[in-house]
């Protein structure tokens, strides 16, 4: 909801997927338990705007072309039906020690997304990419708890399909298309590494700064098509190995993505607030060989930004607040309800999936559901 400017602020649970170093900010030291966060469980799903009125379409289609379902439906050419669902069931924050804070969590994530465009019906986009793992966080905060450090590894299994180039035709054969999808799936796995850093300076609106490396380079992948620059590099971070059935496949890497972020929080009395995060992503590096993240993206998408209205104590996560923020050159919204032990949160933003130099807007809307004892 924040257009992804979490870097400086990563104060709640979501931390360990923004900046591991947050996982020392989810709770104040002195009121930390041994187990102060036990999330069980986390359930959130996804959906574009458009993805009804592509599944609309091709319901009952068996006995029409794919050219006819495409021509009788308005927006279903260049626009891509998008899904996505995810499970986090248990996550654990915890403290051994003073001043070690640590994080545990169990995850499936699945992704799918599949696009015709007008121009060339006769063939489908499609994406199916389902990942199941661990996370597991170390951190560490000195006594003021504003200069924060972390890293954390993923094992993780993946199964993937992705292909540019299939028959339309076969969007009204489930049967075949279930068997293309099982016989041609990428099944591998890799093991991710991620790391952060967090410095808050000692002012009323405590300025943050923050730094997050996700998929520090543990594997390159050579001729790795970058579809940003439509060149084959090698591009290095967290390198799935495993049974390829298409080795062009996005998901045989997780390239390195280089976070920058700055957050302030003007407060406005004792009990409203507002906090402003500032991200840079996706900052990627050479050595003239390897590519640490993928080169020529644009520098509207590397941009992101966004405003949090909350009520209460800044240093403590808010039963209730309010969200906005621009990312990929689109506006988000959303916010986060805490009721007992449930917290709601839920989001609006847009995803570029134009396949030329000018943008076009797939709007998505994200609800996660977490249930903490």
């Amino acid at each position: 909801a924040m257009g992804g400017a979490y870097t400086a602020i990563a104060n709640d649970e979501n931390a360990i997927w923004t900046n591991p170093a947050g996982i020392a900010r989810v709770r104040k030291a002195r009121s930390r338990k041994t187990f102060h966060v036990i999330r069980a469980p986390q359930i959130v799903v996804g959906a574009n705007a458009e993805g009804r009125g592509f599944l609309e379409a091709f319901q009952g289609s068996q006995e029409k072309s794919v050219e006819e379902v495409v021509s009788s439906t308005a927006n279903i050419g260049d626009q891509p039906f998008w899904a996505r669902s995810g499970l986090v069931l248990p996550q654990l924050l915890f403290d051994f020690e003073r001043g070690v804070p640590m994080g545990f969590a169990l995850f499936s994530n699945t992704k799918a997304k599949a696009l015709i465009t007008k121009a060339n019906p006769e063939q489908t986009q499609i994406e199916a990419v389902s990942d199941v793992g661990a996370v597991l966080t170390y951190a560490w905060t000195n006594r003021t708890n504003r200069f924060n450090i972390g890293l954390q590894i993923r094992p993780t299994y993946r199964y993937a399909y992705e292909e540019s180039q299939l028959p339309s035709e076969l969007l009204t054969q489930k049967k075949e298309l279930q068997d293309r999808i099982q016989g041609l799936a990428n099944k591998s796995q890799g093991v991710g590494v991620d790391f952060g850093m967090m410095y808050t300076i000692a002012d009323f609106w405590f300025p943050t700064v923050g730094l997050s490396v996700l998929n520090l380079p543990t594997g390159c992948r050579e001729n790795y098509l970058n579809p940003f620059s439509e060149k084959r590099e090698t591009v290095c971070g967290n390198k799935f190995t495993g049974s390829f059935g298409n080795d062009d496949a996005l998901s045989t890497v997780d390239p390195t993505d280089i976070r920058l972020g700055l957050s302030i929080t003007p407060r406005f009395g004792r009990k409203t607030a507002l906090r402003f995060g500032f991200d840079m992503h996706h900052l990627a590096v050479t050595d003239g060989t390897n590519s640490y993240g993928l080169q020529q993206i644009e520098v509207q998408k590397l941009l992101h930004g966004g405003v949090e209205l909350f009520f209460g104590n800044p240093l403590v996560v808010s039963p209730f607040s309010l969200r906005a923020g621009y990312g990929q050159g689109f506006i988000s919204l959303g916010g986060k309800l805490i009721v007992s032990i449930l917290t709601l949160e839920f989001a609006s933003y847009g995803q570029d999936v134009s396949t030329s130099s000018s943008s076009q807007e797939d709007r998505r809307y994200l609800v996660s559901i977490g249930a903490d004892f």
